[in-house]
């Protein structure tokens, strides 16, 4: 299903969000980096469910605060586990790793059932048989060591070395000092064979639970993953999607946290974006500098995470349960293998026209064909929503290119400059730079759905105005806007 690469992963501020993921432990961490794409409705309604039910324990600092200091204790032992499972002799740092592993999930439990944690799809064992099998004498601390209590073979042998430690250096004459040496080697010999012996029983024990153990560290990673979202989900204010089953995305007021906290960094302000899309194709039209790329990014960012059981970034968004995503862009990479800008793209379309001929897919396509020339470019477009409208996948596509957006099934376009008196602006420009804060002050990055027939905006000869531009070729370009115009009609 997820057919975006890591650069487009990177732009889309995917990575970003999952960097804010507060995961406490190493089985947490895991579950991030095998995150991937739920298919099912009913898994994705129980995520959605379960973060749900975990918000009040992340509201509560104390539990919060103990259950993160907690997981962070716990090391990654899925291979002691791989190993006892497949019969192996588990060694002393291993058996001594496994308790230390126990004595932590217990204090998990423990601290779960204090507040009343219940989540079928989580289960925490009862090892304490175990526990009390590495900790005969019942210890408080997490050490481990080959006790005398698990054998009396093992005592007594332990018993004879320490006797040959005392007397063998009280000892005088040389030669008994040599026998005794020789034989307190036998010993040692007797007592690591008696050791291993135990260590086999332990392990042979043990094996028996490994799957319940390897359980165990999915379900506690589990646990983790499924409090860093319920926390940023709180930390962002997001919303719990919704499944439909009509193919469709809807987004009320969604924002992009990478993107806004860019913007906000700079002194700028966001916009959140609200857009409602269905089979077929949307064109989104705007200015430069208008964020159509940031609008884009926020429709992936919002599916991709939605699909994966993640709470979103807007105030309300529902989508169909799609096949797989597709993002394509300008792509460096495609001129590093040699090819242009458009050749790169043209290859990336016929595996998204070939896949849409058994399944249905959320496509975005941004300022596609823009490496060719305008006229071509235009063409290649209009025939392209000719097609793909005949599909049932979302296809959405951003462009600056004059006369295609009657071919598509929605017009969508950013307000930008539109309503922005220039001639106004002109007068307060002292600077380049401050012409560029203007225009971000003053650009408008919400969405209005318009006629099919509307005109692609053309801000850049106001903003070439605005920026200082020789007035003559300002003139120039209207005049000749005015003659396309003309023609047009």
């Amino acid at each position: 299903m997820n057919y975006l690469n890591k650069n487009i992963m990177e732009k889309i501020g995917l990575y970003y969000v999952l960097n804010h993921l507060s995961t406490s432990s190493v089985y947490g961490r895991h579950m991030l980096h095998n995150l991937n794409f739920i298919s099912e409705k009913q898994k994705l309604l129980v995520e959605y469910n379960n973060i749900k039910k975990c918000m009040p324990l992340v509201k509560k600092n104390k539990f919060f605060n103990n259950f993160t200091d907690l997981l962070a204790k716990f090391k990654d032992l899925t291979n002691t586990f791989i190993k006892s499972k497949n019969g192996k002799i588990l060694d002393e740092i291993e058996l001594y790793e496994i308790k230390y592993f126990i004595k932590l999930c217990i204090a998990l439990k423990q601290l779960l059932e204090k507040y009343d944690f219940q989540i079928k799809e989580i289960v925490m064992y009862d090892f304490s048989h175990i526990y009390k099998l590495l900790n005969p004498l019942n210890s408080e601390t997490s050490s481990f060591y080959i006790y005398d209590e698990y054998s009396q073979k093992l005592r007594e042998i332990r018993y004879m070395r320490k006797k040959y430690d005392r007397n063998i250096f009280k000892e005088k004459d040389t030669e008994k000092q040599k026998e005794m040496f020789e034989k307190r080697q036998q010993i040692i010999s007797m007592e690591k064979d008696e050791e291993l012996n135990i260590r086999k029983l332990l392990s042979s024990h043990i094996s028996k639970y490994a799957d319940k153990f390897l359980n165990q560290i999915f379900s506690i990673g589990n646990i983790d993953f499924l409090m860093a979202r319920s926390k940023l989900a709180l930390d962002y204010n997001m919303c719990c999607p919704r499944i439909c089953n009509q193919i469709k995305i809807s987004m009320n007021k969604g924002i992009n946290p990478m993107v806004k906290a860019e913007v906000v960094k700079r002194g700028g302000k966001f916009f959140p974006v609200s857009i409602e899309v269905s089979s077929g194709s949307t064109i989104i039209t705007g200015a430069n500098m208008g964020g159509k790329t940031v609008l884009l990014s926020t429709i992936a960012l919002n599916y991709i995470i939605a699909s994966m059981g993640f709470y979103v970034f807007a105030n309300d968004f529902e989508f169909a349960l799609l096949d797989f995503v597709y993002f394509l862009y300008e792509d460096s990479e495609s001129i590093k293998n040699g090819l242009s800008t458009f050749g790169g793209e043209i290859l990336e379309l016929k595996k998204i026209l070939n896949m849409i001929k058994s399944e249905n897919g959320l496509v975005i396509l941004d300022e596609f064909a823009r490496g060719t020339n305008p006229v071509e470019g235009t063409n290649i477009i209009k025939a392209l929503l000719s097609y793909i409208n005949d599909f049932s996948s979302i296809f959405i596509m951003s462009t600056h290119y004059d006369g295609v957006c009657s071919f598509a099934k929605r017009h969508y376009q950013i307000k930008g400059l539109k309503y922005v008196d220039f001639n106004m602006l002109k007068k307060n420009v002292k600077s380049e730079l401050e012409c560029l804060n203007i225009i971000n002050d003053f650009m408008d990055y919400t969405l209005e759905l318009v006629d099919k027939n509307t005109r692609v905006p053309r801000d850049a000869v106001n903003i070439c105005l605005l920026m200082g531009i020789d007035e003559k070729i300002i003139d120039t370009a209207k005049k000749l806007y005015d003659k396309e115009d003309e023609g047009e009609t």
